[in-house]
């Protein structure tokens, strides 16, 4: 790779979740970090980068002397002008599958390594499927999916994949997820990507759906211990000793993580199914049709508009107040299953999954890009346990969020402090 004149650009500065990526960085970085701040609109950039350094002043990377990059993101040319100039992109921009497609183009071209925060698993796929064999001989990691959706699932199937080799000597063949307490707001832009990805993708989204409800995505043959993981979306977990229900972002996570088992063999077959707890029976039925409910309203553009006139739902470009993110938490709890054992696994946040912790994921994505790359990474298109998972682990560990593993269930301090809200 030839000299670059920035070691990470933020593309999609102005956005809710792009302006905290910067943020993040200016305090996070190493010294001598050179990050470059991207967009479409100068004035607004501008606008950003002057409100972060007045209340940043003395932030240990600078952020009023951070360069301004302009392009628009379906131009190709100025996707490549603006990905030659950095060795890792940071892109916030969505959704990706409108938006991303030229970027990831020009970094696979232009030797430069990426990550992003879709959750849009079947673009994610076209990508691999278009340009994967180029990214791999120019020696290119694109690493999607580096947001609460899939970091916890994917990172946390990676975790206890290798536990399983290490110290059972067995293949992991099944995780059952279950998000055990959660408090987190949603942003615009969140709900832009989820209806043009109900729009786009709603036939291969729907067959994931009906695999969810009827309990088809876990595996058929007989689990250790008789523990049954062939479980419909509504059950009582015996585990937890809870009801679970529909959780939304369980199609995106099962699709990521069976993809990582097959790349990185964790187990003939490995599955992963993902639930939500909730207090009682009819909470979990209200929940789960409360989820379908509302895909059904953004699916469609009438309905969609008349929650964004209705201020139902937040525009792109809004979200939650800082002080709503700092009290956010989430943990997810985890079951695994080798050929005859059954452990147990825990990822936690202190703070907004959608946001503060996914601003912290991407960024230290971003951070492992630029600074860790060795051996141990894979170039190509891939979510993120394939592409840089234990240095991406190792960084997240210690920046506090929970990865742990055991052969008893692991109690989280979230747990008993705050329930599914």
């Amino acid at each position: 790779m030839t000299t670059r004149n920035y070691d990470i650009l933020v593309w999609g500065a102005t956005g809710f979740t792009g302006s905290r990526l910067v943020e993040y960085l200016a305090l996070n970085a190493p010294a001598g970090t050179r990050v470059a701040i991207g967009g479409r609109n100068r004035s607004k950039i501008e606008a950003v980068r002057a409100k972060l350094a007045a209340k940043h002043p003395m932030a240990p990377i600078s952020l009023a002397s951070m360069d301004i990059l302009i392009g628009d993101s379906q131009n190709a040319q100025d996707m490549h002008a603006i990905a030659s100039q950095t060795r890792v992109v940071a892109s916030t921009v969505g959704p990706y599958s409108i938006y991303g497609e030229q970027l990831v183009r020009a970094c696979v071209e232009e030797v430069t390594d990426y990550c992003d925060i879709t959750a849009e698993v079947p673009w994610v796929h076209d990508m691999n499927r278009e340009l994967n064999d180029q990214a791999v001989r120019n020696n290119v990691h694109i690493v999607s999916l580096c947001g609460f959706d899939c970091i916890p699932a994917d990172l946390g199937c990676l975790m206890l994949a290798q536990y399983s080799r290490e110290h059972i000597q067995q293949p992991l063949l099944h995780v059952k997820g279950s998000i055990v307490g959660i408090r987190g707001g949603v942003s615009g832009g969140t709900m832009a990507t989820l209806g043009n990805q109900l729009g786009i993708e709603a036939r291969r989204l729907w067959k994931g759906v009906k695999a969810q409800m009827s309990g088809s995505s876990t595996p058929q043959s007989q689990p250790p211990n008789g523990k049954e993981t062939n479980r419909a979306v509504v059950h009582y977990d015996q585990t937890l000793g809870r009801w679970q229900g529909f959780w939304v972002m369980s199609i995106i996570n099962s699709m990521a993580t069976k993809w990582a088992g097959r790349e990185l063999n964790y187990g003939p077959g490995f599955s992963y199914a993902e639930t939500m707890t909730a207090r009682n029976v009819f909470m979990a039925i209200a929940q789960t049709l409360g989820f379908v409910y509302l895909a059904a309203l953004m699916f469609f553009s009438a309905t969609r508009n008349l929650l964004y006139m209705l201020r139902a739902i937040p525009r792109p470009g809004e979200g939650p107040s800082d002080k709503f993110m700092k009290s956010g938490f989430f943990s997810l709890h985890l079951e695994a299953f080798s050929e005859t054992e059954v452990f147990y696994g825990k990822v936690s946040g202190s703070s907004d999954p959608g946001y503060s912790e996914t601003i912290k994921y991407l960024g230290e994505s971003a951070l492992c890009l630029a600074f860790d790359r060795d051996e141990s990474f894979r170039p190509g298109i891939y979510p993120p346990s394939v592409a840089i998972g234990n240095k991406l682990l190792d960084r997240l560990r210690n920046r506090g969020c929970q990865f742990d593993v055991a052969r008893k269930i692991i109690p989280a301090s979230h747990d008993s402090a705050k329930k599914v809200q």
